[in-house]
């Protein structure tokens, strides 16, 4: 530290008082080899030349290496700047806070997807908000924003080689054993296979949950062998991924463990049609089914019991192939008329889900839709079946889904309509889009209490995120919250549709502003 003395002789005194002071009314600086130098007869421009001068006195002073005062090299552009107006948008969604989130992602996603830039005088407050910022910035201004942090003397965080994933960070090392998995999946597990055992615990987890990439039926025995790794962590990366692999051993013993715990027992008749009927047994604890995942939970004792529990879990875990003795819908519909029919159906669903298959998925939304229709005997409509119907749609490939909601949306089922758009996709297609905005103003236009039914379920307010903001669409949105009629407690879905009209317009107009 410097005594007064120092800053005194330093110069950096009488500079600091012209600051404060301004630099007419500020003493003169003092005699000295630096204060010699300057030779300005303007006030501010001799304060500007002394303080260039002890700035360069000061950096000489710090022993720098010789490159230190080289200057960075040039960054040319990557593509062309966005308009004025989006870059005015992106500076409004950078300090907008936590609210604005989404609309940065589609800020960047429309700025990829249009191969633009933001300007320059963008690029600071980037970098403040880098942690908040979508995957999709690397693409749009990734290189620009390295380039300013190497110019300010930082160093940019960049992910490690995918050759070194053996060393670096926790977060690193998954990420570059994930890159080198999707490069090349067998070498990159034989590779992990090398040097197992010697990691540490949670270096193992994150590493075999980094096998997700590029998972293979020929990983399986890798994984059945951290069934039985000392580190729980371990074990359950395994549990999470051997279910995705149908032919492997694990999913054998769910096979047999399902098949086992549902039976379906057919009777012939002379001239009638044959009879099923579902023989539910359910699995007990133990030590095997634990190993593979299947445990009890103390909250079971509520959802008809800890058996109940774990066969819903053997179900979610089993290959479909397990129950291709009978067709999908039968397998279902005697679930349904089931004393367990809750955790038969979700184990079921879950199993569907994981393998994504259509088939199953389309049988089970055709016997659901029939059943809410009163068309299959012994299942009353009740809210359950309906949440059931949905969750079976909601294993449809998108463009099914979408075209079966706009079944409902002709026929004018507004009770199933509201309840499906609960889940779905969370983007629509702009044929659907324009189809749901209709049918609102249709169900708007209607009497009060369809608009009281639109109401309930604040569906509506939410829909803003996932129709397609174009301009028709967002100008119906608009006009649907201007005309919508004043009544007694209305107030519900007056806001509904004023959050949906008012989130299409901000979509829409950001679209707009990537225009030229």
């Amino acid at each position: 530290m410097m005594d007064s003395t120092d800053l005194a002789a330093d110069g950096w005194e009488p500079i600091l008082a012209a600051a404060l002071l301004g630099a007419e009314r500020a003493p003169p600086g003092g005699p000295g080899p630096l204060g010699d130098l300057v030779t300005e007869a303007d006030p501010g421009s001799a304060l500007l030349a002394r303080l260039a001068l002890h700035g360069i006195h000061h950096l000489a002073g710090l022993d720098l290496a010789a490159d230190a005062m080289e200057p960075v090299a040039v960054r040319e552009p990557a593509g062309p700047e966005c308009p004025p107006a989006a870059a005015n948008r992106l500076y409004a969604l950078l300090t907008g806070g936590y609210a604005t989130r989404e609309r940065l992602r589609e800020w960047f996603d429309l700025a990829a997807a249009a191969g633009m830039r933001p300007p320059a005088w963008l690029h600071q407050a980037l970098l403040r908000h880098t942690q908040h910022l979508p995957e999709t910035v690397g693409a749009v201004a990734g290189a620009e924003l390295d380039w300013l942090a190497r110019a300010c003397g930082e160093d940019p965080a960049a992910a490690p080689a995918a050759s070194d994933w053996t060393e670096g960070t926790l977060a690193g090392r998954r990420a570059a054993f994930a890159d080198l998995r999707a490069r090349d999946p067998e070498g990159a597990r034989m590779a992990l296979e090398a040097v197992f055992r010697k990691e540490k615990a949670d270096i193992r987890e994150a590493l075999v949950g980094a096998l997700w990439t590029g998972l293979s039926e020929a990983d399986a025995p890798f994984l059945e062998a951290c069934l039985d790794d000392r580190a729980g962590g371990v074990r359950e990366a395994a549990q999470r991924l051997l279910p995705r692999l149908p032919r492997s051993l694990y999913a054998s013993r769910m096979a047999v463990r399902a098949t086992t715990a549902l039976v379906i027992e057919s009777k012939s008749r002379l001239l009638r049609s044959a009879t099923h009927e579902l023989v539910v047994t359910l699995p007990e604890e133990s030590p095997a089914l634990a190993r593979d995942g299947v445990e009890p939970h103390a909250w079971e004792q509520r959802g008809g019991g800890v058996r109940a529990g774990l066969l819903r879990d053997i179900l979610a875990r089993a290959p479909l192939h397990a129950f291709a003795g009978h067709p999908p819908r039968l397998w279902i519909e005697l679930a349904l008329r089931s004393e367990w029919a809750e955790p038969i159906v979700q184990g079921l669903f879950s199993a569907v889900a994981r393998e994504g298959d259509p088939a199953w998925a389309r049988d089970i939304a055709d016997l659901l839709a029939e059943a809410y229709e009163g068309k299959v005997s012994g299942l009353r409509r009740t809210n359950e079946l309906l949440g059931r119907w949905v969750q079976a749609l909601d294993l449809l490939p998108e463009p099914e889904w979408e075209a079966r909601v706009t079944e409902l949306i002709r026929a004018r089922k507004i009770e199933a309509v509201l309840a499906i758009l609960a889940k779905g996709p969370d983007s629509f297609s702009e044929r659907f889009s324009a189809a749901l905005i209709d049918w609102l103003a249709f169900v708007i236009r209607g009497s009060d209490d369809l608009r009281r039914d639109l109401a309930k379920p604040y569906v509506i307010g939410r829909l803003g995120e996932r129709l397609r903001p174009g301009e028709d669409i967002a100008a119906t949105a608009a006009a649907l919250a201007a005309r919508l009629p004043e009544e007694e407690g209305g107030d519900r879905l007056r806001q509904q549709v004023m959050s949906l009209a008012e989130t299409l317009e901000l979509r829409a107009a950001i679209r707009r502003e990537f225009q030229p």
